[in-house]
């Protein structure tokens, strides 16, 4: 049986349709009472939620597709099926597929057809789907998860780059006690893998001499021991990408040479990076790396061709600096 909607979807249906549903418990030897109420439990037990009688009694309440779950999450096992019992928990399920001893089962169809359940499901669901879209996705949005490998980004250094980040060969720093940072602008800013910039992620700064050309005429200067490399620094970032208004680290607004000579802000986001580089390589040959990906190849031609921000992957960019 595929249950490609989860439990928890169908205990929110039932907190918010309750009233509803015009269930009625048992409870112990007196009337059986409506549940009028239900919420989350969070004081303990397997159950899902914590029912409200009539008279303001609160009773346990598992929730379950079908019945067969109970025993196969093996509730009936737990240190809190006692308690359970005890306080007059009920079972409350979409199909009853077996009796359970001592468990008062109630089904969501022995009030409703299978066809009126399904129209007044449906039309819950649909209404509420956008929000369980959002909810979900935002755990994986930009900024908005963990993760425990690098992003390496590509950083092309033209000549107007070079002169902002390695004036006289030299990590530059506007004063002697400013901290070390990369710039971006509003529109590099706005591509995604940019914006997901985290601290311990790496920016590798490539300079290479190579004028634009077809994928197949750069491999061949590669190969044939053609391709200078005029710089290779790789450097640790250090802080969170911020916009450089609010920025903590206390920048002028014209900060690179090019925005000082200007007297306007360029790049309108930044992040801290390591003083110094761990990978740092000037005036050699680019290698030909047989083991290294198309995708990192052509990465590298996007950056040094066309002054394209890329990716490198982990593996390859541990490839690369072996050849280094």
């Amino acid at each position: 049986m595929s249950e490609y909607i989860h439990e928890i979807v169908l205990q929110e249906y039932i907190m918010e349709k309750i009233a509803e549903l015009d269930l009625t418990v048992q409870y112990k030897q007196q009337a059986r009472m409506k549940i009028v109420s239900a919420e989350i439990n969070r004081n303990g037990g397997f159950w899902d939620l914590n029912g409200k009688l009539e008279d303001g009694t609160q009773i346990p309440i598992e929730v379950e597709w079908i019945t067969n779950n109970f025993t196969a999450h093996k509730h009936d096992k737990s240190s809190s099926y006692q308690s359970f019992l005890d306080q007059n928990g009920i079972l409350l399920v979409l199909r009853k597929s077996k009796e359970l001893p001592k468990i008062q089962q109630l089904s969501l169809l022995d009030g409703q057809s299978e066809a009126q359940f399904k129209k007044q499901f449906m039309a819950w669901f649909k209404a509420k789907s956008p929000d369980y879209i959002d909810q979900t996705l935002n755990t994986f949005m930009v900024g908005q998860y963990k993760r425990e490998i690098p992003r390496i980004i590509l950083y092309d250094l033209s000549i107007n780059a070079r002169k902002n980040y390695f004036p006289g060969g030299q990590l530059y720093r506007k004063n002697p006690d400013s901290p070390p940072i990369l710039g971006f602008t509003q529109s590099a800013y706005e591509k995604k893998f940019i914006r997901d910039l985290q601290p311990g992620d790496i920016c590798l700064f490539v300079a290479m001499r190579s004028r634009r050309s077809s994928f197949q005429k750069f491999m061949c200067q590669v190969q044939e021991n053609r391709l200078p490399l005029l710089q290779l620094s790789a450097y640790k970032i250090k802080g969170k990408l911020v916009e450089k208004p609010s920025s903590s680290l206390k920048i002028d607004a014209q900060y690179w040479p090019d925005e000082i000579k200007s007297g306007v802000s360029i790049y309108s986001y930044i992040c801290e990076i390591e003083p110094q580089p761990f990978i740092h390589k000037t005036d050699v040959m680019f290698p030909f790396i047989p083991s290294l990906s198309h995708n990192a190849w052509e990465s590298l031609r996007s950056c040094i061709q066309h002054g394209e921000y890329r990716e490198l992957s982990p593996l390859d960019f541990t490839v690369l600096i072996s050849y280094l």
